[in-house]
């Protein structure tokens, strides 16, 4: 069998001040590596979240991730190699021959720049300081299993008396035990120069970059834009609108009603093919924008999603736009040809979706995505006519599945059954009782085998089942099958190696299982037909600008 291939890590800074850098830096990397990578943007309020990282704010501090960037033994456990950059980076050599110059006898590998600013201040005005090792730990392979490394937890990061030039200058380290890498991983824009000094690898614009007043035409400019153009031109949007501080809906004199449709046409003034939006009448009388109706909205199944008492809901909204439909209210006492968009199960919606099977009407359901490239709800799934989409495979090609980072496992064996019941509403959505079911499944699993039961119910904070208590760990400790009834966690099984019996309708039925009665005979992962799988599912879920943008309506509407 082949070998899993582990994802490289790498932690870029994020600052809130700086997100489109953080962006560019991350594509850029995307954009040139030839290898799997896990990207993860070191955000102090997450890590403040999970209690990482305590530390009182600092106001000398010229980054949010100042101090958080060495955390990094910590966040991996104290394992392996991973790779730190500040956001202001933009990679144009492949991060895997970065990773290759790692030597395990270094703690930390870095450039070791003879670096002094010429400026008093940067280019967001914090105060330039000058001290030794400068920009040293602004680009660190970072060996976090290194017995040095130990002594670097979070409780010294956080330690207030551990002053930042302890930490910038690698004090808790011999100077043998730093390694040298070349200056052209971390080309410092502005005092390199080419020829004289190489080819830059890492660009690194340390005194003002593109995205900044006044910097954007500063050296290697071209460089920065030419990986900006491979961003989502939506996030690029939204982002561009951050920086302009607009006036927030929130504080208009407007009923809500009136504030979320005014939200939308702002928005959406301009489609992509610079269509613009009409309005009954003035803005102040906003009540609805004629598009071309193709669907309608339903907010956690509520009649009215435009009501004082309707969810406003961003999902159903990009889905609105993105499949030219409209907002507006459904008539659900009577029968109708209305296409209904509906998110979630809870609540009112499984009012809706029962409706829709009842009167036999069109919609599309959105929830939590197949496979996430992170912690992150990055991706939703949309399933035509039903919760999942349960259709036989579809030959795909990788380009959406390259970007989620996944790792598929190889085929895992153990002596204990794995049994994940559904969630209440989920056995309410199919009429089941959920004790029933638990007590039936235990039963007919004991007909035919003497394994161990293990029964996981999923936790009810994503966070825990995301970060401490997630369905992998599970699935680590010896599991010779996963039990479900049509959870994704069948799916999830299937691509980490461990077989899977889903008892109804699921992503995964035509690769899984669907009878207990075949617990001892089961279809086992192979890596052909789990990338196969995943690459399906790739183009089952989509992001929100890709909802947005009409991709998701185009993809699953390409038949039609």
């Amino acid at each position: 069998m082949n070998e899993e291939i582990k994802p490289l890590k790498i932690f870029i800074g994020w600052d809130s001040r700086e997100e489109i850098a953080y962006q560019v830096a991350r594509q850029s990397i995307l954009d040139t590596t030839s290898v799997p990578v896990e990207i993860i943007p070191l955000k102090q309020k997450t890590l403040r979240k999970t209690d990482m990282y305590w530390r009182d704010e600092d106001k000398l501090a010229s980054t949010e991730f100042t101090f958080t960037r060495f955390l990094l033994p910590e966040l991996t456990e104290f394992d392996g190699w991973a790779l730190f950059i500040d956001c202001d980076f933009v990679a144009l050599e492949d991060v895997a021959n970065l990773f290759a110059q790692a030597n395990d006898k270094y703690a930390v590998m870095c450039a070791q720049h003879d670096y002094t600013p010429k400026e008093g201040t940067k280019m967001d005005g914090q105060v330039q300081t000058v001290y030794p090792r400068k920009n040293w730990s602004s680009m660190m392979l970072v060996n976090c299993g290194h017995p040095s490394n130990i002594k670097l937890t979070k409780e010294l990061v956080n330690t207030e008396t551990i002053s930042g030039a302890y930490l910038h200058r690698f004090s808790w380290l011999l100077d043998n035990e730093v390694g040298k890498l070349s200056h052209e991983w971390n080309w410092l824009v502005g005092w390199y120069k080419e020829p004289k000094d190489g080819k830059p690898k890492f660009l690194h614009y340390t005194e003002g970059g593109p995205w900044f007043e006044k910097y954007e035409n500063c050296e290697y400019n071209y460089e920065y834009y030419k990986v900006k153009e491979n961003i989502s031109e939506l996030t690029i949007k939204r982002l561009e609108t951050q920086l302009s501080k607009p006036v927030e809906i929130k504080d208009l004199s407007l009923t809500p009603q009136k504030k979320m449709l005014v939200e939308l046409f702002l928005k959406n003034l301009i489609d992509s093919n610079e269509t613009v939006y009409k309005t009954k009448d003035k803005l102040k009388e906003l009540t609805e924008i004629e598009m071309g109706i193709k669907v309608a909205a339903v907010a956690d199944g509520r009649e009215d999603y435009n009501s004082k008492k309707g969810a406003y809901d961003p999902y159903l909204e990009d889905f609105i736009f993105g499949s030219g439909g409209s907002i507006g209210v459904w008539d659900y006492k009577n029968k109708d040809d209305t296409t209904l968009v509906i998110r979630g199960l809870g609540g009112k919606s499984q009012k809706a979706l029962k409706i829709c099977a009842d009167q036999n009407r069109e919609f599309y359901a959105i929830d939590t995505g197949y496979i996430q490239p992170s912690i992150k709800k990055e991706y939703h799934r949309i399933t035509k006519n039903g919760l999942q989409n349960t259709s036989p495979l579809i030959e795909r090609p990788g380009d959406r599945l390259e970007r989620l980072n996944l790792t598929i496992g190889n085929h895992k064996t153990g002596n204990k059954i794995l049994v994940c019941p559904p969630s209440e509403k989920v056995m309410k959505y199919y009429n089941q009782n959920l004790d029933d079911w638990m007590k039936n499944t235990i039963a007919e699993i004991k007909k035919y085998t003497n394994k161990e039961i293990i029964i996981r119910k999923k936790p009810s904070s994503r966070s825990d089942r995301t970060t401490d208590d997630t369905i992998y760990n599970a699935l680590s400790k010896g599991i010779h099958c996963l039990v479900t009834y049509n959870s994704i966690a069948a799916t999830e099984a299937f691509l980490f190696g461990v077989p899977a019996i889903a008892l109804a309708p699921n992503a995964a039925t035509s690769v899984c299982n669907n009878s207990i009665s075949q617990i001892e005979n089961l279809n086992i992962p192979n890596r052909d037909t789990q990338i196969a799988l995943a690459r399906h599912l790739s183009y089952c879920q989509f992001t929100s600008a890709e909802i947005r943008n009409g991709t998701a309506w185009n993809i699953l509407n390409e038949s039609s």
